[in-house]
């Protein structure tokens, strides 16, 4: 991907900043995506299919760009996002205002914001979001090279770039022609155009979607779908799923290292092996524990995360003899560098005994800041006897 002329952008720019200044459709933009029924269901399935690629939560900072009107931008907010709605259409960002007027409550509207982007540069500091989304707009971009790398810059250490688009054949199709007549750009998105000049703008890695099928070959009568279940899979030839591919690709470019992290886990699971497992305490007296941890999930840890959450350390409860908690969170200690699967790790936790004598139970356990503890996904905890005496005497 190549960026066009300067003289070219900035017409093309001018010709979609116009786009939205039709008094009459405003109703129309103010409504999308339910003003054409047909196509509803398809923007609703593919915005969905991208969001459960990105893993959005709540208080992230996103981007929006080319939001059009907005009602991605919306959803966004309403997720509890913090949400950025960029486009180059001062017009289509004042029908968003007003969309997310009527359908906002008034929290979720103090996280939207709307920010006209100029046509090169987008005026937003190194490193300061977490995600960027593309729906159905990269293809009208005269200047890709230069976003991507606006993007890559933009976008913090973990950021990622998800983007729903139309493929191949996109250009020719009777709307887009129609839309070419207006001086809207209209162009195929090339995958592997994309993968290349994404990586040259410096991401790591990009994961695709499996986008969903068209309802004609989506949906099976039930004497065919049991065939189907059974094992008899050319009755969705694999042909239908390359075509769904490349017509309306869906994926996430990511600019970490790993695809897979406690940031975005999929599974927590650890095998914890501490060197003792009974201990003798003063009250009130510090002492450590020092373990053997081994990562057994297919996510990658983290040790640093975003914003106090998404990274992974190995943490404490305090217990009863019986296994009754006296207290969930009695300590923490941090892993000495990002694991991947199957790394194992020396980890010492500091914790300090109880101020009443006694016997305790010590569960050790990991936990994914911000998201869980591995305990509550199914992971087995390790547990080191604690027998607490009464304090030192202070003195001779």
């Amino acid at each position: 991907m190549t960026d066009r002329p300067v003289v070219e952008t900035d017409a093309i720019n001018v010709n979609s900043a116009r786009y939205f200044e039709h008094p009459d459709n405003r109703e129309f933009w103010l409504n999308r995506p339910f003003s054409h029924p047909e196509t509803a269901g398809k923007h609703l399935e593919r915005f969905g299919h991208l969001l459960s690629t990105m893993s959005i939560r709540e208080g992230d900072r996103v981007v929006d760009f080319g939001c059009g009107t907005g009602w991605t931008s919306i959803m966004l907010a309403r997720m509890g996002a913090e949400v950025v709605a960029m486009d180059i259409a001062p017009e289509s960002l004042a029908i968003g205002r007003e969309a997310s007027l009527r359908q906002l409550p008034e929290e979720a509207r103090a996280r939207l914001s709307f920010r006209t982007y100029g046509g090169d540069a987008i005026e937003l500091d190194d490193a300061s979001v977490d995600f960027v989304i593309v729906y159905d707009a990269f293809h009208h971009f005269p200047n890709p090279k230069t976003i991507l790398e606006e993007f890559h810059r933009i976008l913090g250490p973990q950021g990622r770039f998800g983007f729903a688009e139309p493929g191949i054949g996109h250009a020719e199709t009777t709307d887009s022609l129609s839309e070419t007549e207006h001086g809207i750009l209209e162009q195929d998105l090339d995958l592997e155009q994309f993968y290349r000049s994404a990586m040259d703008a410096g991401f790591a890695g990009v994961e695709l979607a499996i986008p969903a099928l068209e309802p004609e070959v989506l949906t099976l009568p039930m004497t065919r779908m049991r065939s189907f279940l059974r094992g008899l899979s050319w009755i969705v030839p694999q042909d239908f799923v390359r075509k769904a591919v490349l017509t309306g690709p869906i994926g996430v470019f990511r600019k970490g290292r790993y695809a897979v992290t406690s940031l975005n886990p999929r599974s927590h699971f650890a095998e914890i092996v501490p060197q003792r497992t009974n201990i003798e305490a003063h009250a009130g007296e510090s002492f450590s524990i020092q373990t053997r941890v081994r990562n057994l999930s297919n996510t990658v840890w983290l040790t640093e995360g975003r914003r106090g959450r998404g990274f992974v350390r190995l943490g404490a409860h305090l217990r009863s003899p019986t296994g009754d908690p006296l207290q969930v969170d009695y300590g923490r200690a941090a892993i000495p560098r990002d694991m991947k699967v199957g790394d194992v790790s020396s980890v010492e936790i500091e914790l300090e005994a109880p101020s009443e004598p006694g016997d305790y139970l010590v569960a050790l356990d990991m936990v994914n800041e911000g998201v869980c503890w591995f305990e509550q996904q199914g992971s087995l905890t390790a547990t080191v006897s604690l027998s607490v005496s009464t304090s030192k005497k202070r003195g001779g």
